[in-house]
């Protein structure tokens, strides 16, 4: 299935070298994309891009760094002529720790990512879509956990409500622009993130029983929502806020 509009637009996914950052690369790939894949991590990045078929540029960069997400947008714009979408997937965990035990550097480093390093990386974004006159999508990656107040998840569960806020302010000052700026909130997604984030080596057989759909959602499943909402059948969806996470949130 081929969502309308997609075909030759030029599309930055940040957290790309992996999960769901990966996903949605290989799925704007499939929708005839040229793709910008970004990631800090420069060898995973090269081994998944490699992988890839179609038109896909690997750029190594930390969005927590303000120059490197100018010098992001910088590069796709001057590869492909344009940034017409954009998924501020980027994210990081941290510890999974009591309020009152957990490191204020952990704090600070899981912000620097997760809501300074996404707001760096959509201000650049913006100015370079309000640059072209041509409007565009942006879908920016929160999660349940910034729904839903969890335990030992202060520092990440507040930067992914962040971001939704974020999100929110975002599609009220671009849609004059004609741009779209919509939020997704992933539950437990089969990356190589999820036992981590758990605490577990692995995750347990049974671990999703109290789910509707009874298991975690494949990367490609999110990746083909985040796919629609960039899509032209996606265009008076803006400031939405939509979780994927199997019922969880019922």
């Amino acid at each position: 299935m081929a969502f309308a509009g997609l075909e030759g637009r030029v599309a930055l996914v940040t957290g790309a070298a992996r999960g769901i950052g990966e996903a949605t690369c290989r799925r704007l790939l499939h929708e005839r994309c040229s793709v910008v894949a970004v990631d800090v991590k420069g060898d995973l990045l090269a081994q998944s891009c490699a992988a890839m078929q179609g038109a896909v540029m690997p750029v190594v960069a930390d969005i927590s760094r303000e120059q490197d997400c100018e010098r992001m947008v910088a590069e796709a714009a001057n590869q492909f002529g344009e940034v017409n979408l954009f998924v501020n997937n980027a994210g990081v965990i941290g510890p999974r720790l009591p309020i009152t035990e957990l490191p204020v550097e952990e704090f600070d480093r899981v912000h620097a990512v997760n809501i300074r390093g996404a707001f760096l990386a959509l201000r650049a974004v913006l100015r370079q879509m309000q640059a072209q006159g041509k409007g565009g999508a942006v879908v920016n990656v929160a999660s349940v956990g910034g729904l839903n107040a969890q335990p030992l998840s202060a520092a990440y569960g507040s930067s992914k409500r962040a971001l939704i806020g974020l999100s929110g302010t975002a599609a009220h000052e671009n849609g004059p622009h004609g741009i779209r700026v919509n939020a997704v909130c992933p539950g437990a997604v089969d990356t190589p993130m999820l036992a981590p984030a758990m605490n577990l080596p692995s995750v347990p057989a049974g671990a999703f029983k109290g789910l509707p759909l009874g298991r975690a959602a494949d990367p490609s499943e999110v990746a083909a929502f985040i796919a629609y909402l960039l899509s032209d059948e996606a265009s008076y969806q803006t400031g939405g806020v939509y979780p994927v996470d199997g019922g969880r949130t019922i």
